[in-house]
């Protein structure tokens, strides 16, 4: 018997058809928040199961899911809050602070911050749970979502803000024709086909890691979220789950290559068949590492 696709994150585990049967839940409570198509869920936290659900939960219903950078004040927060018109946040326990200035009228689901987490950025137990609407019993009382999905729409990513405020990226679905040529393109340049065993490094409030990451779902066999990316751990993983496509970004193959050579002939990476960076000019010394 084929063993069911499972989504890891830490010590955590949870399989692929129980993370869905939860999406349809939390789609059902968003509809009765008033999230339609066109809406907006913002998403206040870190890679976590609770990341995907809430994301494909929205695009359930034919809303956007919003990813929000958590290293932003609370004021940049609450920008972008009343610039998506938000109608529901998520967010994870420890970063509920940045909340403090969010619009009025705002649902917040709180998050407990998963041990994983916890440990990779040192937060407190005492911040790790808050008071608050728990998302697991958000879920919980609502039945699943039994009517057809709407047109589905890529997650809404903030810009940096680098040429004035943040702008929010507001795609429409893709027809049936450009939606078929793209699963065509991420097949060759990611590796995303079904029966693939992926690993997410990268936060997915950032565009690239926040794609991949969601459209490996429903392919993955396995499907791994880093919590915090750390070199030695990335290889660890590889090799424990034999990862067979990752995303990465030109700074993490850097710190990759920088490990001492006999960390990383410890691992075995024989399993890897795509290793993609971002569209950021590649640093030379990654391009010759590559080569080499």
């Amino acid at each position: 018997m084929t063993a069911p696709a499972v989504i890891i994150s830490g010590d955590r585990q949870v399989t692929r058809d129980a993370m869905m049967a939860r999406v349809r839940r939390a789609a059902t409570g968003f509809a009765a928040l008033g999230v339609g198509a066109g809406d907006c869920v913002a998403l206040l936290l870190r890679n976590d199961f609770s990341f995907l659900e809430a994301s494909l939960a929205a695009t359930t219903l034919g809303g956007y899911a919003v990813p929000i950078n958590w290293h932003w004040k609370p004021e940049e927060v609450a920008y972008l809050l009343r610039d998506c018109e938000a109608r529901i946040v998520v967010a994870h326990a420890d970063l509920l602070p940045l909340l403090s200035e969010a619009p009025e009228g705002l649902t917040i689901l709180v998050v407990p911050t998963p041990p994983e987490a916890a440990a990779a950025y040192g937060i407190p137990p005492a911040t790790a749970t808050a008071s608050g609407e728990d998302w697991d019993a958000f879920i919980a009382r609502h039945a699943e979502w039994d009517r057809p999905p709407q047109p589905a729409r890529e997650s809404m990513i903030y810009t940096s803000g680098t040429t004035g405020r943040p702008k929010g990226v507001r795609r429409q679905p893709p027809t049936p024709e450009q939606a078929a040529a793209t699963a065509r393109n991420r097949a060759q340049i990611y590796g995303l086909v079904p029966g693939i065993r992926a690993l997410v490094p990268g936060p997915m409030y950032h565009s690239a890691p926040n794609g991949f990451g969601l459209r490996a779902v429903p392919l993955s066999d396995v499907l791994v979220l880093m919590p915090r990316f750390d070199p030695e751990e990335t290889l660890a993983l590889i090799e424990r789950h034999r990862i067979t496509t990752v995303f990465l970004v030109p700074t993490m193959m850097i710190r990759l290559l920088r490990l001492d050579d006999a960390v990383k002939r410890r691992y075995d990476l024989s399993s890897l068949r795509h290793v993609t960076h971002a569209a950021a000019p590649c640093p030379p010394e990654v391009k010759q590492a590559m080569l080499d």
